[in-house]
Formats: C-alpha cells, structure tokens, sequence
C-alpha cells in the first residue's frame, strides 16, 4: 500500500514509517522539518505544512492511505487560536485535499485529551468533555473528519487516541520526570496512588499497523495504552531502579504544591517563559488519567514490550546522551 504520513519526522513517525517500510508499504513523509539522513534512505520525505493545500496535494497524490499525526500539543505558550488553527482547521484542508484526490482512507491521530478529567477508567464509550484547549481542538477536528465520513460513507477512517507516549528520542512528560529524578530535583506530590496510563512508543506504532488491516468504510475510535496500568508511584519507582540515584521518598502535600505552583504560574506570566513548575501540573501529577484500551485488545492486538522495559529502553537512551553533553 502507498501511504502518506504527515509528520514523518516527528518522535512518533520517525518510528511509524521505519515500522511500515519493514511491512513493505510504500511510504511518502511530510512534514515541516526535514528528515535526518536515515529516514531519507527509507521513504520519500518531502518537506510541506499540512495548513498548506498545495503541499498537501502535491505529497498525496497516488497514495492509498494518508496517516497523520501533526498536531499542535503544548501545554504552555500556545493560544487558543493556534490550537484550533493547526488541530481543526487544518485538519479540514486535508480531508478537502483528500476529496479532490480521491483517497478514502485516513487513521487520525487524536488524543485522550477529548475525553477530560473523570473519576472513572475512560473507555471509547466515555462521554468527550475535554477540558483544555488541545483536547477540545482535537475533538472539533474528530467532527470534521465525522462530517466527511458522513458526507460519503464509503470512506474509511481510524481514529487513534493515544495516552502519555514515551520512548526514545521524546522530549515531553515522561522525559521532564526522567530528568527530574536523574538530576535529584523531582519532588513526589500527593499520595502516588493515581493510575497513570502510558503508551510506549513501539507498542502504539504497532498498535497502529494492526488497525490498518481493521478498515472499513465508516469511522471507528480506538483508544490506546499499554498494560498493565500503573501508579504514578509505580512508573517513579521503575524510573528510579534504572538511574544511578534511585527515586526520592520524600511527598509533598497537594495543597502545599499548588501553592508552590501559583508562585511559579506569576513569574511565568511576567517572564513569558514555561517554567517547569506549574499549579496546572502540580494538579495534573496527582491526578488520575487512568485510559483503558480493551477495545483494540478485544480484536486480537497483543502488546510486544512490557512498559518497565519500554522505560528501561527510554531511560538507557536518556543516560547516554546526558553523558555525551
């Protein structure tokens, strides 16, 4: 199969397209950064802004399948404005792209963001109430691709939404918390007694390839983590028996790091800058994002690399470029 993947250079596709050329599919990236040299070896990497229709025409034109995983995502120092821009609305200028070219199959990268803060477990089943500005601009681009799939019901389309995704080469939550504790300034907040779900990076691009073959015309939602769910005291346990230091035993109070939070939230909005510390993120570490994902279970998707050996793999890439800074 020829397949389009928009934001082939990005932490996720870098692993996706490496996973669908070792299937044999045919592969063109775009995004708007180039490739390092080893991706180049292995697909058609063009460079293009998906909020472009030309570039967007011009990568899929005589592709069967178009993957994308471009998103705006940041959690400080983006607008509103900018999340719904690049989440909904450009998600419509690649669905119309899509119409004139013909192509219709489409796996969409959402998130559980769409769902929000809930005392329960999170199933596709789950209500969407987002309660941010990135969950709710990847719920308004999972309407727009609803409205699509409406408007001609032989189209076929995966929506994916993926938990905390962690591995190597990744920047973000779990790479913040692994350097934290490896450089002694994490400080554990609350009780630990928070499930917090996850996704290994692998495990989610597999994931991704067994939903390929599951394509049919109309939409289907998929949620994803890995199993088996942990505590955030679980995952800070793990991290720390694969560092030199270990993981701190000392607990913070919530109230007394909100507080600490709020301090931090005023000198971020006269600097402008994002400060690690945040009341947000505070709340956010001791609260529960528990995501089940039964549903793609349900229809035979085993899950290869357990997720302490997803971190330890995370944490050994992590070590060795600390050392060779």
């Amino acid at each position: 199969m020829k397949i389009l993947v928009i934001g082939s250079t990005g932490f996720i596709g870098q692993f996706l397209v490496k996973k669908l050329v070792e299937k044999k599919h045919e592969v063109i990236g775009l995004d708007i950064n180039p490739g390092p040299k080893e991706l180049n070896k292995l697909c058609t990497c063009l460079v293009g802004n998906m909020l472009c229709p030309e570039d967007i025409l011009k990568a899929a034109r005589g592709v069967d399948l178009i993957i994308t995983l471009a998103a705006k995502h940041h959690d400080f120092g983006v607008t509103r404005e900018e999340f719904f821009h690049v989440n909904e609305t450009g998600t419509q200028m690649l669905l119309d792209c899509a119409a004139k070219l013909q192509i219709k199959k489409l796996i969409f990268y959402s998130s559980v963001a769409v769902y929000g803060t809930n005392d329960e477990p999170s199933t596709e089943n789950t209500i969407p109430q987002p309660d941010n500005n990135y969950g709710e601009s990847k719920l308004a681009a999972e309407k727009v691709i609803q409205k699509w799939v409406d408007d001609d019901k032989s189209r076929n389309v995966i929506i994916i939404r993926p938990s905390v995704i962690f591995g190597p080469n990744n920047f973000a939550n779990v790479y913040n918390l692994i350097d934290k504790i490896y450089k002694k300034k994490f400080v554990f907040v609350g009780k630990g007694d928070n499930i917090k779900s996850v996704a290994y990076v692998e495990n989610l691009v597999d994931a991704n390839i067994f939903l390929i073959d599951k394509l049919k015309p109309g939409i289907q939602i998929f949620s994803y983590s890995d199993e088996p769910q942990m505590t955030i005291a679980q995952i800070v346990d793990v991290i720390g028996t694969c560092l030199p230091y270990g993981a701190p035993k000392i607990k913070l109070p919530l109230f007394l790091a909100v507080s600490l939070g709020s301090i931090f939230d005023l000198l971020a909005k006269i600097t402008g800058r994002n400060l690690p510390i945040t009341a947000a993120r505070m709340k956010k570490f001791a609260t529960a994002t528990h995501h089940k994902a039964e549903k793609i279970r349900e229809q035979g998707f085993i899950q290869k690399i357990e997720i302490t050996e997803g971190f330890r793999r995370m944490i050994d890439w992590y070590l060795a470029n600390e050392v060779n800074k």
